[in-house]
């Protein structure tokens, strides 16, 4: 740690110009040596003090009480003030009685003299002559010596010198009342009096009655004084203590002896610059005097204990010094220096220049008005710096910084700070540590080491060589490099370059046409703060339309993230791309490269393309494709279990949304080799192929299927399942097999004779049906060679059937027989619509009571349920009702028939479709002959079947249409349809739609939204009704005319060298890296060439034309310079000013040739060079 500041360690030690002896103990030694009659134990009781004979001389008296009580506030020694039977008398000042001029002590009365009191004014009050004349002699009376040997010898004796009387370079008025010497005998420039005893003269006294020697060994008394909460100087109510900016309390000094409470040293009012130190055993200086107040440092065994808490300063320029406990500092006006030292401190500048230090600890540093130097030191400090130009330095810790007003410097130093600069033009650097830095209005400079870096600035140019940044610019056509290290840079409004560097940056673009290059590493461009619509990104192709994101172009960007609760359309490149939709129906390519796909909420479709992909689909009823590659389907953020089946391609539960039916309900998966599951009891089965099951937490079921898998059960006690086997398993657990088992504590076999072995754990086998041979091995297992009853299933897992027997117990809603997972698409002829609707069937006989079944079904759902008798003839006149989660009954019939299996019309059954998520109860009941009739009764022994099928809501999916010439129609809602091969016709309505209809010659009607349109082919019709709402596009890799509809925005796709013509709307027109000609016609339209070699026509009105890095060989073919018509717009660092483009402007026969090199040229054809104006020109480094 560097040296404090010569400020901060103020040289107290007394000037000795005659060379004086500095031995403080052998002048304190001397100093309490004279005898006297006071004894230890006397001091320690009330000293009796007789004041009587000063009756006549009333001012006198007040000033011998006074000095009296600054005695008692400095020392243990306390008074009492008697007429009779005292200890000490002070004896009257009368002319004639006693030598008018003298002033003496002669063990137990004290005189002093009447010229004492005629001299000057205001003696008898604390400053005058007199009231420290009291102190003095007061002060012979407790043992107290003049600190060398001389006296005063009356008028026209011997004068008394400092060079001549004094012994040690202590005896001045600043150690000791005692002393004849005050400032001007010492060499100061001023004099002043004291009010009160002073450090030696206090030490002395207490050394003498309120300590022990033992063997060599000094031993002090705990001293209790002054304990409340104590004003010391300007504003002081205590006698002796309070400071004037005139008059007698102007040119005085004191010492503080205080034990305990809140205290203040308050110099507000000093009439010159004041030194206000707060450390014990130190002096301060105020009123233009020097070293005249101080803190006496005690010998308590709690240092804390003489802590002065406050210190305030004057309008002058002050030093002032804290100490170890959290101090309040205030410098008020003047150029300040304050330091708190340890604790933690709140310091305020005020107006001025002033330098803050808060030191060790949590501080809180105001700077006010003025140019301010702030540092922090250790601890989380907060450094405001409010006006001014600051420089503001955090030192160690997590500190909070802001610059304020003016062009500060902030330097956040070492661990994790957070930097604001306000407005100006702020310099910023947030040094060690995981920081965030936001620059504020102006033009700031930032530099960061692992930092959130942050500049609202206008129009920018930040270079920041440093490791982990943040930059976010709030408004103006901005350039932010990121540079080494992982960084996240927010253009904000404008049209921004972001440049992330080297590293793995995030790139936030926000409004405005911007350019994103991410340079070396793994870069993501992050739309989830802005885009209100749905976007299309393409980086294949590197380019972007929708929302924020029109217009937006990119370079070695791998990721993306997209708008929150809008449907965003990615297109990924050979590189590994991790896109994640947030919330919106999402659909996802994720291209060549090992990608992640994350759809998040919502019912997203997703393509994993070429490549070894991991895909999300998170909540919503997803279509999830891993196409080539060895692709994982994840489900890691379900918060409830989920069943997967990749031999039927569904999944249901937690985030795949309740049970499937048939695909229509659930997350669909195709192409997929892969399974993790989510941390609660999940069930995965496999395929064919060779595929890698991972449960993770909860009780898992895992079902590999044929081929040579990895099953890895993860946390919790796990079973690997066989239900599908057409052959008896032979399966031992901890030995190899054909399927790799981690983390396996249970077998479930198949329906045929099993050998099924555990190992040294606590295994569950279950043989399921089949002669079975089961061997737990060691551990406490549980061997179960039966059927059983409920078994864990998966979509189509399982047969669906259960028996209960008449000891059953489910005749309540507490002991409901629970169904929901038990379901199955197996071939049932009692069950219609078996093959595609889940089914569960129950065989029960009666008890006497009702009998129970719980399902848990999802808003929509349709659930039937009928009730058969099984006896010939039927025995069972049925009855059946559905009821909520709260007991209502939802439906109910009697004798309505039943499934295909209904034996008699005195069968019942019932449908109803749910309106809420939640549990619904099934009650089984009949008709009573000779009762009131239907009642919740199944006699006992009557058998009964009850089947159960439930057909769930289908989800929102996207519209895809197979080969063949087909309509899609979206309806409402934000949809996505794809045609595919075909003529075909697809009508978006209501909503912000995405129509593709692919190959051939189609028909796209967006409807009312912003609708965006992938052309394939110039033979494709776009329909855009006038009446339709919002900002339309269309990407086409054909050349493509508006024409007559109205859709503003035309972007060309691919390569290849294809046209784009707009219609009479404002148009944005964007080109490809082929040679294009792009033609605005009508409205104020804004034409973009990007790469090769572009020819552009505005047409009619007002027109923007735009050029980035390698723009081409382009031409302009109807420009009109010097007009308020048209505008060049140079958006990125090609041209800085006018003059740059002059510079570079030729005239090659009737036309203006501008070159920024052999690569890059903008033809003006028939505009001369001399008719350029600076208004024609739009510069981003502006």
């Amino acid at each position: 740690m560097p040296n404090p500041p010569e400020w901060q360690n103020i040289d107290q030690t007394p000037e000795n110009p005659f060379d004086k002896s500095t031995d403080y103990e052998a002048f304190l030694n001397y100093l309490g040596a004279l005898n006297r009659p006071l004894t230890v134990a006397m001091a320690h009781q009330p000293i009796t003090v007789n004041l009587e004979e000063l009756n006549n001389h009333p001012e006198y008296k007040e000033a011998a009480a006074g000095a009296l009580q600054q005695w008692s506030a400095v020392t243990p020694l306390q008074f009492e003030l008697v007429t009779s039977g005292e200890y000490l008398t002070v004896v009257s000042p009368e002319i004639g009685e006693e030598d008018d001029g003298s002033a003496y002590s002669a063990g137990r009365y004290v005189s002093v003299g009447q010229r004492f009191h005629d001299t000057e004014p205001h003696k008898t009050e604390p400053g005058g002559y007199l009231f420290n004349t009291f102190v003095h002699e007061f002060g012979h009376e407790w043992g107290l010596n003049h600190p060398g040997v001389y006296n005063y010898g009356g008028p026209g004796g011997e004068q008394i010198t400092f060079l001549a009387g004094a012994t040690w370079v202590y005896d001045q008025q600043r150690y000791s009342v005692m002393s004849y010497f005050d400032g001007i005998d010492v060499g100061e420039r001023t004099r002043w009096t004291s009010t009160t005893p002073m450090v030696g003269d206090i030490e002395a006294v207490i050394r003498r009655y309120f300590s022990t020697v033992v063997d060599g060994v000094r031993t002090y008394e705990d001293i209790q004084l002054n304990t409340g909460d104590n004003v010391y100087g300007f504003g002081s109510t205590k006698l002796g203590y309070e400071l004037t900016a005139a008059g007698p309390r102007h040119d005085v000094g004191f010492v503080i002896h205080d034990t305990g409470g809140y205290d203040t040293i308050d110099f507000s009012g000093s009439t010159a610059d004041t030194i206000l130190d707060l450390r014990e055993g130190r002096w301060s200086s105020v009123n233009g005097h020097r070293n005249n107040v101080a803190i006496f440092d005690g010998h308590n065994a709690d240092a804390t204990q003489y802590y002065v808490e406050k210190g305030v300063g004057s309008r002058f320029d002050d030093i002032i010094l804290g100490n170890d406990g959290d101090n309040e500092l205030i410098g008020g006006a003047g150029d300040d220096k304050i330091a708190g030292f340890a604790g933690n401190d709140n310091i305020n500048g005020g107006a001025g220049a002033d330098i803050l230090d808060g030191g060790t600890g949590d501080d809180t540093v105001n700077g006010g008005a003025g140019d301010d130097e702030m540092v922090g030191g250790d601890g989380a400090d907060t450094l405001n710096g409010a006006g001014g130009n600051d420089k503001l330095d955090g030192g160690a810790g997590n500190d909070k910084l802001a610059g304020g007003a003016g062009d500060d410097l902030v330097i956040g130093g070492a661990d994790d700070d957070t930097l604001t600069g306000g407005v100006g033009n702020d310099r910023m650097d947030g040094g060690d540590g995981a920081d965030v830095v936001r620059g504020g209005d102006g033009d700031d400079m930032i530099a960061g080491g692992r930092d959130t870096l942050a500049s609202r600035d206008i129009n920018n140019t930040l270079p920041i060589p440093s490791l982990e940044d943040q930059t976010e610019s709030n408004d103006g056509n901005d350039r932010l490099y990121g540079e080494a290290g992982n960084d996240t840079i927010e253009g904000g409004a404008g049209d921004d370059l972001l440049d992330g560097g080297t590293g793995d940056d995030i790139l936030r673009g926000m409004a405005g046409v911007d350019v994103f290059r991410g340079g070396d590493g793994s870069d993501t461009v992050d739309y989830s703060k802005e885009s209100p619509f749905q976007l299309l990104v393409n980086l294949e192709l590197n380019i972007a339309s929708g929302g924020t994101a029109s217009g937006d172009t990119f370079y070695s960007i791998e990721n993306l993230i997209g708008s929150d609760d809008r449907i965003d359309r990615f297109i990924g490149n050979a590189a590994d791309n991790h896109f994640q939709g947030l919330g919106g129906g999402d659909v996802f390519n994720g291209g060549d490269g090992n990608d992640i796909l994350d759809g998040a909420r919502d019912a997203d479709v997703l393509y994993g393309d070429a490549g070894d992909d991991t895909l999300i689909g998170g909540a919503g009823y997803d279509y999830i494709h891993g196409g080539d590659g060895n692709d994982t389907a994840v489900y890691t953020g379900s918060t409830r279990g989920v069943t997967v089946d990749l031999a039927q391609h569904l999944a249901a539960g937690g985030d795949a949304e309740g049970n499937t039916v048939n695909g229509v309900k659930g997350d669909t998966l195709i192409s997929i080799e892969n399974l993790v599951g989510s941390a609660l009891n999940d069930n995965l089965f496999g395929d064919a192929g060779v595929n890698r099951l991972s449960g993770g937490a909860g009780d898992d079921v895992l079902g590999g299927g044929a081929g040579q898998d990895y099953l890895d059960g993860g946390a919790g006690s796990d079973m690997v399942a066989f239900y599908d086997s057409t052959q008896g398993v032979v399966l031992a657990l901890g030995q190899a097999g054909e399927d790799t088992l981690v983390s396996i504590e249970g077998i479930a076999g198949s329906a045929f004779a099993d050998t099924l072995t555990g190992d040294a754990g606590d295994n569950s086998l279950v043989g399921q049906g089949g002669d079975d041979t089961l061997a737990g091995g060691a551990g406490n297992d549980v061997l179960d060679g039966d059927f059983v009853p409920f078994p864990v299933s998966g979509i189509g897992m399982g047969d669906g059937y259960v028996t209960l027997p008449a000891s059953a117990t489910n005749n309540s809603t507490a002991t409901a027989v629970d169904f929901t997972n038990g379901f199955s698409l197996a071939a049932d002829a009692e069950i219609r619509d078996a093959a595609t609707v889940p089914h569960w069937t129950v065989n029960a006989t009666g008890n006497g009571s009702s009998g129970f079944y719980k399902v848990v079904l999802k808003a929509g759902s349709t659930i039937t349920a009928d009730i058969d008798g099984i006896a010939d003839p039927d025995q069972l006149d049925s009855w059946i009702q559905l009821i909520g989660g709260d007991g209502t009954v939802l439906a109910d019939n009697d004798d309505n028939g039943g499934d295909p299996g209904s034996s008699s019309g005195r069968d019942s059954g019932l449908t109803f479709t749910v309106e809420e998520d939640g549990t619904y109860y099934i009650q089984v009941g009949s008709w009573v002959p000779g009762s009131d009739g239907f009642q919740p009764v199944v006699g006992s022994g009557i058998a009964y079947e009850l089947n159960v099928s439930v057909a769930p809501p289908a989800p929102v999916m996207p519209h895809i249409g197979i080969a063949g010439n087909d309509t899609l129609d979206g309806g409402e809602g934000n949809d996505t349809l794809y045609g595919r091969a075909g003529n075909d016709t697809l009508n978006g309505g209501l909503g912000q739609d995405y129509l593709d209809g692919g190959a051939g010659t189609d028909r796209m009607v967006g409807g009312d939204g912003g609708d965006t349109y992938a052309v394939d082919t110039s033979s494709d019709i776009v329909v855009e009704a006038r009446t339709g709402t919002g900002i339309d596009l269309v990407n086409s890799s054909a050349s493509f005319s508006l024409g007559g509809q109205f859709i503003e925005n035309l972007t060309l796709t691919g390569a290849a060298n294809i046209n784009g013509t707009g219609n009479s709307l404002a148009n944005a027109i964007t080109g490809n890296g082929g040679t294009n000609t792009l033609r605005g016609l009508g409205g104020n339209d804004t034409l973009t060439g990007a790469g090769g070699n572009d020819t552009l026509a505005g047409g009619d009105g007002n027109d923007t034309f735009l050029f980035a890095d390698d723009f081409g060989l382009d031409t302009i073919t109807d420009f009109v310079a010097g007009s308020v018509d048209d505008v060049i717009g140079f958006a990125t660092d090609l041209f800085e000013d006018f003059a740059s483009v002059l510079a570079a402007a030729t005239q090659v026969g009737s036309n203006t040739v501008i070159t920024y090199d052999d690569d890059n040229t903008l033809t003006l054809r028939n505009v001369a060079v001399a008719n350029l104006q600076q208004s024609d020109f739009l510069f981003a480094a502006a």
